[in-house]
C-alpha cells in the first residue's frame, strides 16, 4: 500500500520510500482482502516490468470474489456447496425457502479468516441480515448449510501442481466457524485422493500457483467451499510440522532461478 506507481515514456516504474525499486526476479504477493484493488495493480505493474509473479492479479481476483471462483470451479466440474447470488435482495427469503432451508450460510462477497460469514437459523434473522446488507449496498452471497460437518473443514495447501499439507479445521466453542483466527484448532489429516485431486485442479482453473483450499465433507460427498490466495501459514504449520513457506521457497527455486540460468 505504501508503493507509488509511475509510468513514463513505456517503462513501468515502482516508488518507495522516495526511492526507485529495482525489478525483483519474482513478486510473493501476500494482499489482505481490504487491499485487493490496489495490492494487484502493484503486482501488475511488477509484471509488467518483467518480474515473475508468483500468484497473477487475475488469479487472485478470481479467488476474492466468492461467488466467480464458485463459478469457475462449478464450470469446471468442481462439486460446490448450492450457492446463491443476486444484486437485488427481494428474492432471497424465497429461494431459502425452495432451495436452501434452515440453517443456511451467509457471506460478504469479499472477505477472510472468517469475517463476513454467518449462520443464519430462521426466518427471522434472515429478514433482518437482508435488510442490513441491502442497506449497506453490501454483496453477499447464501449457502446450503452442510450440518454433518458442522464447524469443520479441510484447509488443503498447494504450491504449484503439488499438495505440501492439509488439515482439519475444527471450530472452538460456541462457534461454527473453524478458521484458526478464530479460536478454531488444526489437526493433520491424510486426504482422499478425490479431495487431492479437486484441490489441485481448483487452483489451476483459477489460474493460482500457491493458494489454500477448504473442503466440507458431505453426504453428497467432497465439496469446495473456498480458494485462498494469501492463505495463512502459521496455524497449518503448526498442526502438521510442514515448512510451507520453505515448501515456497523451494518451488520459486526450482520452477523461475532455474528458468533464469
Amino acid at each position: 500500500m505504501e508503493c507509488d506507481l509511475l509510468i513514463e515514456n513505456g517503462r513501468f516504474i515502482v516508488v518507495y520510500n522516495n526511492e526507485v525499486l529495482l525489478k525483483p526476479d519474482i513478486v510473493i504477493p501476500r494482499i489482505g482482502s481490504s487491499a485487493t484493488v490496489f495490492g494487484t495493480t502493484v503486482v501488475r505493474h511488477f509484471q509488467e516490468m518483467g518480474a515473475s509473479v508468483l500468484n497473477s492479479p487475475a488469479g487472485i481476483f478470481n479467488s476474492r470474489d466468492k461467488f466467480r471462483s464458485l463459478q469457475l470451479l462449478a464450470g469446471h466440474n468442481i462439486p460446490i456447496p448450492v450457492t446463491y447470488f443476486s444484486n437485488d435482495l427481494h428474492q432471497a427469503e424465497r429461494i431459502v425457502n425452495r432451495k436452501l432451508g434452515y440453517p443456511f450460510i451467509l457471506k460478504v462477497l469479499e472477505g477472510t479468516q472468517g469475517i463476513g460469514v454467518h449462520l443464519i437459523e430462521n426466518e427471522v434473522d434472515a429478514h433482518h441480515m437482508f435488510n442490513r446488507f441491502s442497506l449497506a449496498k453490501q454483496k453477499i452471497i447464501l449457502q446450503e448449510f452442510i450440518k454433518e460437518f458442522k464447524g469443520k473443514d479441510v484447509r488443503v495447501f498447494i504450491v504449484g501442481n503439488k499438495v505440501v499439507a492439509s488439515m482439519m479445521r475444527i471450530a472452538g466453542p460456541d462457534e461454527f466457524r473453524s478458521n484458526i483466527h478464530r479460536g478454531g484448532m488444526g489437526q493433520r489429516i491424510v486426504l482422499s485422493e478425490e479431495e487431492r485431486e479437486m484441490a489441485i485442479r481448483a487452483v489451476k482453473i483459477l489460474g493460482l500457483q500457491v493458494a489454500g483450499v477448504d473442503i466440507l465433507r458431505s453426504k453428497k460427498g467432497a465439496l469446495i467451499i473456498e480458494v485462498n490466495s494469501s492463505p495463512g501459514l502459521e496455524g497449518i504449520e503448526g498442526a502438521t510440522g510442514v515448512e510451507v513457506a520453505e515448501e515456497i521457497i523451494q518451488f520459486i527455486e526450482e520452477r523461475y532461478c532455474n528458468e533464469n540460468t
